[in-house]
């Protein structure tokens, strides 16, 4: 039998694996990629000052969750004498139900995205790899979370079962279980930890000032209307936050697929509004939007200097590329769960040589 220890109805509903190749939700990467965006204004001179305060608040919600001395982490020497190493980001996206919800001794959290950042030793390439929520893993032993406190117990979790899904590792064990499921998965040593509440993206979307979109007609999903009438508009947080999680929109049957291309199409308008010139140049509501991030988020190793320096050293090359890349998996027969394609030993061998990914171009 496999658990899934949380499933919340209305915010993260079992998915079914129907389909071979599951792409996990990316609102957490591209949250990131506003971060490094934010931080490289600051520290050019338009907001200095904010700096020390935004570290101060990063360090404020920093979690303890890395495990560099892992057994589990293979590591794979630098290219010809190169002292320089790959990191890897572990970007985590909670979806968190209230704990007035849940019965007594439940996780309130899962970890509904997980995507790792992998930034090349020579910084020519970044790898945005996703893991499906649903892939199924030997059971870790990790210490049980305390959501009363929000850290972790002094106690093991008891755990009856020998595999679970990667999501549970977080409503049990909290980002430190998370962390040490993934390094187990992959052999990739987590150099920095982003864990962002999948909530705040509304918090997110309303300190940008909304967000314009264009649909080509009314959404409604479960009955309940998100967007009126078609047409170009302004949406506000509430709304973009009911387009990322609505996956049963009347006259779209495509159910996951349809909920993936609209998440798309709310990150492609937060890019857009991003550089577009207006936020940028706006050191006050560039400055709101950061703090909302920050205050939505929890980091383990991370601070402004940290992400301007991977942000400035990735941006310097001109052959650098980001590719989107999604773990290869297949349905499992006896569960709702995924299991390891015969095609992922070799995404993973190539993340922890540092060698571009199966499929990538050049």
């Amino acid at each position: 039998m496999t658990p899934d220890v949380d499933d919340l109805p209305e915010t993260a509903p079992p998915e079914s694996p129907t389909r071979p190749r599951y792409r996990a939700l990316r609102v957490a990467g591209r949250v990131l990629a506003l971060v490094v965006a934010a931080a490289v204004v600051l520290a050019s001179g338009v907001a200095w000052w904010a700096v020390d305060r935004v570290d101060s608040s990063i360090a404020q919600r920093s979690v303890d969750a890395l495990a560099p001395d892992d057994p589990n982490i293979r590591t794979a020497p630098a290219a010809g004498g190169d002292t320089a190493t790959a990191e890897n980001i572990l970007i985590l996206g909670l979806d968190t139900r209230p704990a007035d919800q849940v019965a007594p001794g439940e996780g309130t959290s899962q970890s509904d995205v997980m995507m790792i950042a992998h930034v090349s030793a020579d910084r020519q390439r970044v790898d945005l790899v996703s893991i499906p929520r649903d892939l199924l893993i030997p059971a870790p032993t990790c210490k049980a979370w305390d959501y009363s406190t929000n850290s972790l117990s002094d106690r093991d979790f008891d755990n009856p079962y020998s595999q679970w899904k990667i999501t549970n590792a977080f409503a049990v064990g909290g980002p430190a279980c998370t962390v040490k499921a993934v390094q187990a998965l992959t052999g990739l040593r987590i150099d920095r930890l982003v864990v962002v509440q999948f909530t705040g993206f509304a918090s997110v979307v309303d300190a940008m000032g909304g967000l314009t979109m264009t649909f080509d007609g009314p959404v409604v999903d479960h009955g309940r209307t998100i967007i009126a009438s078609g047409g170009t508009q302004l949406i506000d947080g509430d709304q973009a936050l009911a387009l990322a999680r609505a996956r049963r929109v009347a006259g779209d049957p495509t159910g996951d697929l349809g909920r993936i291309g609209r998440q798309q199409q709310l990150l492609a308008a937060m890019l857009a509004q991003v550089s577009s010139g207006g936020l940028i140049t706006d050191p006050a509501r560039l400055d709101r939007v950061l703090q909302t991030v920050i205050d939505n988020s929890a980091t383990d190793n991370v601070t402004v200097a940290d992400l301007m320096d991977l942000a400035l050293s990735v941006k310097g090359n001109e052959s650098s590329a980001i590719h989107d890349y999604t773990l290869p998996t297949v349905p499992d027969t006896d569960t709702d769960g995924l299991l390891a394609a015969a095609t992922m030993p070799a995404y993973l061998e190539a993340l922890v040589a540092d060698r571009p990914l199966p499929g990538a171009a050049g």
